[in-house]
């Protein structure tokens, strides 16, 4: 976990923000980014020890500010290790201010190309549930803190409409109750160059490899550009029911024109490849 005895210390500002699903891609990208603005940052994965090699590698992080880094394993689909871990935080750090919940967890790319449509439909329906349960524990928790808190779900293309809907209502639920201790909203990274995405592109066939290296080219970013971005709208925040998406249209239609004028993305030559399928 990498705590001393007793609670860390809080300097005024200082926000304890709780990331599940976050010992790689996009959650340990946002880790960075709270790190880097001093607040303390609890993370999580399916295995100790990739909980600990993550904080090893957000310790070596040189540009890592004030905010201090543990970690607890979590399986999200069950609510009683999404306890542990909210007790976790409180006995390390104090109150929760953000919780941000990874509740995508239907894949992109061959993952999601190669299942059938009731396979998608199963682990769409998978992420909802897993998104509910652990939200009702974690309103709760905030519900019971008098300053309140937020709680953000992560949203991707393929569980967009599910839990969009189950974030709504329970949007609608917080207004009938009155009051706005208790925030909730929904991230939308767009389409981030994560290990994952990598993995899946180039288990692709050339052919199909170099149309996915082309899309990934005009609409992809890397995870420290969108989860910088985001994480400074989650810290300013005070609507409910807010709505953070990177990849809007008009970046997109600003990139399109970008093309047509010439301008040019060098986006993946940091990952050594080029739009072609192969190695740069």
């Amino acid at each position: 976990m990498r705590l001393g005895q007793g609670r860390a210390r809080r300097s005024a500002g200082t926000q304890v923000v709780v990331i599940t699903g976050s010992t790689q891609g996009l959650g340990f990208g946002y880790a960075q980014a709270f790190l880097q603005r001093g607040h303390h940052v609890v993370i999580s994965g399916h295995t100790q020890s990739t909980v600990d090699d993550a904080i090893d590698r957000l310790e070596a992080d040189a540009v890592v500010g004030a905010g201090v880094a543990i970690g607890q394993a979590c399986d999200v689909t069950d609510p009683a290790q999404v306890q542990s871990l909210w007790d976790f935080t409180v006995r390390s750090f104090g109150p929760v201010g953000i919780w941000l919940h990874d509740a995508d967890h239907v894949g992109s790319g061959a993952a999601v190309a190669s299942a059938t449509p009731a396979e998608i439909e199963r682990m769409v329906q998978a992420s909802v549930d897993r998104a509910l349960d652990s939200s009702k524990l974690v309103v709760a928790g905030l519900s019971s803190q008098p300053q309140g808190g937020k709680l953000y779900l992560t949203v991707g293309s393929a569980t967009q409409v599910g839990l969009k809907r189950f974030a709504d209502s329970l949007i609608v639920g917080r207004r009938k109750a009155g009051g706005s201790r208790v925030l909730i909203g929904t991230l939308s990274a767009g389409v981030s160059v994560t290990e994952g995405l990598l993995r899946e592109i180039r288990a692709l066939p050339p052919e199909a490899r170099g149309k996915a290296l082309r899309r990934l080219g005009f609409v992809g970013d890397h995870v420290a550009t969108t989860t910088s971005w985001i994480v400074e709208r989650i810290l300013a925040e005070d609507r409910q029911g807010h709505d953070i998406a990177w990849l809007t249209p008009a970046r997109l239609l600003r990139r399109g024109l970008g093309r047509l004028f010439g301008e040019e993305r060098d986006l993946l030559s940091r990952y050594m490849l080029d739009e072609r399928g192969g190695s740069s």
